[in-house]
């Protein structure tokens, strides 16, 4: 078990301001007949069409479609609940964490490969880096989550790698939030390996 008390993460911060709104559009969403597990294949389909305006150079289009299909990632955690009675279900966590990872790597894929096409090798490698990052941070979670520790914190989890990089998309410097999630996720993977040694390194 965890020997520290589980950290108040920004993430949790999020979901206690916007619970309301998102119990609301969930119950919508279920009301017109769409399930969790639908909305959250949907929002994944988004990030498709995201990256490819990423990869043709249109950032502030992809920006824009960003903003709608990531919140769906908020609804349909909330929707599983309210129709399982609050429990959830198992697969449907597996398969929203499955497509929170194709649905990043589908953005950074479109980046890597606008940056190819214009020969600037240097923010190719760093939207490379981006993508190592981003696996080392939910590697590291989910590692330590299987010795039972509470693995959420750190510099940059997945809801701050999107606040970056959806308004830098829009105002189109998305090499911006490339070095910063490029740097930030790096970070936060070591952070979270320190956070392990710590904790079992008895």
């Amino acid at each position: 078990m965890n020997k520290s008390s589980d950290p108040v993460t920004f993430s949790d911060k999020c979901r206690v301001i916007f619970k309301n709104f998102g119990e609301t559009c969930s119950r919508f969403l279920l009301k017109i007949g769409l399930t969790a597990n639908a909305v959250t294949i949907i929002g994944c389909v988004g990030h498709i069409g995201a990256a490819y305006l990423a990869a043709i150079g249109q950032f502030t289009w992809a920006g824009i479609l960003l903003v709608f299909f990531a919140i769906t990632d908020f609804f349909d955690g909330t929707m599983s609940r309210l129709s399982t009675g609050g429990k959830g279900t198992k697969f449907g966590a597996v398969l929203d964490s499955t497509t929170d990872r194709y649905a990043e790597f589908f953005i950074f894929g479109g980046m890597i490969l606008y940056y190819a096409k214009q020969g600037d090798m240097l923010h190719l490698t760093v939207s490379y880096l981006a993508v190592m990052g981003a696996i080392l941070v939910s590697y590291t979670r989910a590692k330590g989550e299987i010795e039972h520790l509470n693995m959420k914190g750190g510099l940059m989890s997945r809801l701050e790698r999107y606040l970056f990089l959806v308004p830098c998309l829009i105002f189109n410097v998305p090499f911006i939030a490339m070095w910063a999630i490029a740097i930030g996720s790096h970070i936060t993977a070591i952070q979270r390996l320190y956070h392990m040694y710590q904790e079992l390194k008895d």
